[in-house]
């Protein structure tokens, strides 16, 4: 691959001054946020130099990333995520829904039928702890991650520090399992292997939201790419060879959807892929095999955790109950009610839901397309699974910060243009500071942000004029 920035020794960064840049930048962010009594201003400024600290460090790294040996990057992954795993829960209070949901599932009641509120009472610490946007609504989790949440529950109780660190082993494995299998998969569209690492195991919304917020989209991710990569590796490419390899990483994708419903596009455009290059018997194997495969884990899943098919009940209801601010169609949902609000009508919700059917026939129209383009072996399975969660989330009802992860994982391993990885690189960069790390009110959000760019500028200005910032210089390059 043709670098599209100058030689390391003629930019004046260092490997080891990036990589514990990054580190200190992570330090301030758990230090100010772990209670200790500074003004919320304050909180927000360092939470997000420090941030931001980090953000800028993983782009430098990105620009060495190619000449890296593997074991480097683990060890700054390694690095980076420890002083995470003793930090306050950040960005989100999902946790306490995670925590929530597991008692409710371990003492005895539907998660798929009642939520906080009815079955651990509205008083309860547990149930004030969650956001009231979900105290009255069941589960939007499959029955994997909700079986597992009742198991912690049954360890933990209600205590919420085991909770949160059981919750993080649950995104620790797969952290692990996202290193073992990025790899492996790049090396299969001849991706740099290193690079795949940087952009998607080193992503600051890896640090931020699987291992600070404690998301199961760690969990969910990890499963999917390690699944997808046993399924390619037990197929030739003149049919099937290694049907074992492939069962089990057809467990594991299903696993994953078993979390959450989206994994299964990756299982839909590998199959795809396999289909097309088997033999006429391989085929039938792969038509059959493949969604059987699924079926027979889900039921599994299902029946054997005790909570049954409720579950599916839920997937299209629960979380477009709330409306994502950051979701393309709901902005045009609003924009529309403000319209409406000046002529003194109410068009917010309806326009919304018009937009958002809107957004989910254009999203199967993308990957129908999509996964014809594969069939006709124009795109990788990988990259065009890649594309197809990038449309879930531009035209999708429902978008978070670390939903991004969904995609930055397959397209990390199948983007074969600098230009394209450095894209998803500065889009990552965005969502990974756009998120404050304390709550406050909107003057106060406004000056921390202000007072971080102050920082923060002044001391890229200050490194410049020593000359330790390059200039960036981008051209067209091809793996």
């Amino acid at each position: 691959m043709q670098n599209v920035l100058p030689a390391p020794e003629k930019t004046g960064l260092n490997i080891s001054t990036l990589h514990w840049a990054g580190f200190l930048g992570i330090a301030v962010l758990v230090l100010v946020t772990s209670g200790i009594g500074l003004p919320s201003v304050l909180v927000v400024a360092l939470g997000v130099a420090g941030m931001a600290t980090l953000v800028l460090s993983w782009l430098g790294i990105g620009r060495l990333a190619a000449g890296l040996p593997e074991r480097r990057l683990y060890w700054i992954a390694v690095s980076w995520c420890a002083p995470l795993l003793v930090a306050r829960p950040l960005f989100s209070g999902d946790i306490n829904s995670y925590l929530a949901q597991g008692l409710i599932a371990a003492k005895g009641f539907d998660t798929y039928l009642v939520g906080p509120a009815e079955a651990l009472g509205a008083d309860s610490p547990v149930t004030m702890a969650v956001s009231h946007y979900w105290r009255d609504t069941p589960a939007p989790y499959g029955p994997a991650f909700v079986a597992l949440a009742r198991t912690i529950a049954h360890v933990a109780g209600d205590a919420f520090v085991p909770t949160v660190l059981l919750h993080r082993l649950l995104g620790l494995i797969g952290i692990v399992l996202m290193a073992w299998a990025l790899p492996r998969l790049a090396r299969r569209v001849g991706v740099s292997p290193s690079i795949a690492l940087w952009l998607a195991l080193l992503n600051p919304l890896v640090l931020w939201h699987v291992v600070g917020g404690v998301h199961n989209d760690g969990l969910m991710v990890g499963l999917m790419v390690a699944g997808l990569e046993l399924v390619l590796l037990g197929a030739a490419k003149t049919g099937v060879a290694r049907p074992a390899l492939i069962a089990v990483g057809v467990v594991a994708v299903s696993a994953a959807a078993n979390i959450k419903i989206v994994a299964v596009a990756g299982l839909l455009f590998v199959g795809v892929a396999l289909f097309r290059r088997a033999t006429p018997a391989g085929r039938v194997a792969v038509a059959l095999g493949l969604p059987a495969g699924f079926a027979a884990v889900t039921v599994a899943i299902s029946l054997g955790s005790g909570l049954g098919f409720g579950w599916v009940r839920v997937l299209s209801g629960v979380s477009g109950q709330v409306h994502s601010w950051m979701a393309p169609t709901n902005e045009l949902g609003f924009l529309v009610g403000g319209v409406g609000k000046v002529f003194g009508a109410d068009l917010t919700d309806g326009a919304i839901k018009v937009f958002s059917l809107i957004g989910a026939i254009l999203g199967l129209a993308v990957g129908a397309r999509l996964l014809w383009l594969t069939y006709r072996e124009k795109l990788h399975p990988l990259y065009a699974a890649g594309l197809t969660f990038a449309a879930m989330l531009v035209l999708g009802p429902v978008v978070q910060p670390w939903y991004l992860l969904w995609t930055v994982a397959l397209l990390a391993v199948s983007l074969t243009t600098d230009r394209g990885r450095w894209i998803l690189a500065v889009v990552s960069a965005v969502f990974g500071v756009l998120l404050p790390p304390a709550n406050g009110g909107a003057v106060s959000l406004a000056l921390g942000y202000l007072i971080a760019v102050v920082l923060i500028g002044g001391t890229l200005f200050v490194l410049k004029r020593k000359g330790l910032l390059p200039e960036i210089r981008l051209r067209k390059s091809r793996t």
